[in-house]
């Protein structure tokens, strides 16, 4: 592991609990989705990866995050006392993600994502209307529910939606929703993210929210330009910050970059 990434992720631990001092309010869901998203972090690799993913519904809102971020929320919003926090950096390192985002829906048309660079929290709106679908007459079966099949272009990408209307919410993964029916599949033209309903519950669950205090509310289209500066300069960012690198700059500088470079195949190319 990089010292430069240790240190970042401590500094995130401690500065997330912190925030979460006071008692999260508790929002109770009726229905909880699994998934389990397949992609490729590197367009240039056959390489792939595998994450769960959560999809919690009530009649108001849904809320969408990985699993391991949710284990991580959890277990930092437990130990809001500074209790065990050795324990704690052990559980935060072995439940990794590569997914910070918080995607909570009221509708299709009211969506805000909350997501970290580097060590910030920044939450923006979604567009409204930024789901165009188009319905098709193909069916078949996915995670043995009838689906029927419909097709949208966002974030750079086409994608293909399976959906049951067997489920009758008008929901899905990530940002995706807007159909007669739950979407059990989403699947993009080039097949490198494909998220997959593996596990469904209808059964009452007190979920907290666990967003961090300290987010900084911006825009979309300003979010994906901080992202791109901190990808183009992470150390200097860092230093920004007030991590000092006592020696081995240059080598950090050189992993990080080799890393960024390898994780070139967002889920969204662009803010369209």
């Amino acid at each position: 592991m990089l010292r430069f990434a240790c240190v970042a992720f401590l500094m995130l631990t401690c500065e997330f609990a912190m925030g979460q001092d006071k008692v999260p309010p508790v929002v109770s869901y009726d229905i909880a989705c699994t998934f389990q998203l397949t992609f490729y972090p590197d367009s240039t690799s056959t390489v792939s990866k595998t994450e769960p993913f959560l999809l919690f519904i009530n009649q108001e809102q849904s809320l969408f995050k990985s699993q391991n971020r949710y284990l991580q929320d959890s277990a930092i919003s437990a130990s809001s006392d500074g209790a065990n926090r050795q324990n704690l950096i052990s559980f935060l390192q072995k439940h990794r993600t590569d997914f910070d985002f918080n995607i909570v829906k009221h509708g299709c048309n009211a969506i805000r994502t909350t997501d970290r660079i580097y060590h910030d929290y920044f939450s923006y709106a979604e567009a409204e209307g930024h789901l165009q679908w188009a319905l098709t007459q193909d069916t078949t079966t996915v995670s043995g529910y009838p689906a029927q099949r419909a097709t949208t272009e966002f974030g750079g990408r086409k994608w293909e939606a399976w959906f049951t209307e067997r489920v009758p919410v008008s929901e899905g993964p990530y940002k995706f929703c807007g159909l007669p029916g739950l979407i059990i599949r989403l699947t993009d033209s080039k097949k490198q993210y494909d998220f997959v309903l593996n596990g469904l519950k209808q059964s009452r669950r007190e979920i907290p929210d666990t967003t961090p205090l300290k987010t900084v509310k911006t825009d979309k289209r300003t979010f994906f330009r901080k992202r791109q500066e901190y990808r183009a300069n992470p150390v200097g960012i860092a230093e920004q910050s007030g991590v000092v690198f006592t020696s081995g700059r240059s080598e950090i500088t050189q992993r990080i970059q080799q890393k960024i470079k390898s994780d070139n195949n967002p889920i969204e190319f662009s803010t369209h």
